[in-house]
């Protein structure tokens, strides 16, 4: 079974898709489920409860040193002041904590907050990111004995399904994230082209300058 485990919608400032459109472009890309990280809200995965595909509570949690996984959540957490409190508080609700896009510059954990902190898995096929980071991701998370899973960070519907975790039959998330506990799981995959980087570097510059040089 295929899923997009890092999806945003509408409840994103930085996407503009409906709940509605992600879900039918979900079925229509061939994906069994998906999960909606927005930025600090849960709002698309309650708006989604009414359909087929298996939808996975989380929330993408912003912290000063970068972006936090949940997933597993009855709630989202919104901001934290730092990695630990966020995976604290992930722990603490019963969630899984995911080290999303570790290398990325601008909204990534980094290696040194992976390492210093007992996580649950690690985003090691993200599309929107380079191939040698998704690949250091991959190898970052080997020797901590760290599953690994995909996403495609979507913030358009043709991104959809661009980056996915396989696991075998599932019947519902808790069941999902028990695979992934287990480090059942394979990515696949494209990754971020040249070109698209410097798109993606200027667009993340003029909106880091327009946030105050805060992250997002």
């Amino acid at each position: 079974m295929k899923f997009d485990l890092h999806v945003h919608s509408e409840h994103s400032e930085d996407s503009q898709s409906s709940v509605k459109d992600i879900l039918k472009m979900a079925k229509k890309r061939g994906l069994h489920g998906l999960a909606f990280l927005d930025h600090n809200t849960m709002d698309a995965y309650w708006e989604a409860e009414d359909t087929d595909l298996i939808i996975v509570p989380a929330v993408e949690v912003s912290t000063p040193q970068g972006h936090v996984g949940a997933m597993g959540m009855e709630k989202s957490i919104g901001r934290q002041p730092d990695v630990k409190t966020a995976l604290h508080l992930i722990r603490e609700h019963g969630g899984l904590s995911v080290a999303l896009h570790p290398y990325r510059f601008w909204s990534g954990i980094g290696e040194r907050e992976v390492r210093a902190h007992g996580w649950d898995a690690v985003e090691g096929l993200n599309a929107r990111t380079g191939k040698r980071d998704n690949l250091r991701a991959q190898r970052l998370a080997k020797p901590l004995n760290l599953p690994i899973i995909g996403g495609s960070d979507a913030h358009s519907l043709e991104e959809l399904g661009t980056g996915y975790t396989i696991v075998k039959q599932v019947d519902s998330w808790p069941m999902l994230l028990d695979e992934i506990r287990a480090g059942r799981t394979k990515v696949g995959g494209t990754h971020r082209s040249t070109g698209d980087t410097f798109r993606y570097v200027k667009k993340s510059v003029s909106e880091w300058m327009g946030r105050g040089f805060n992250r997002m």
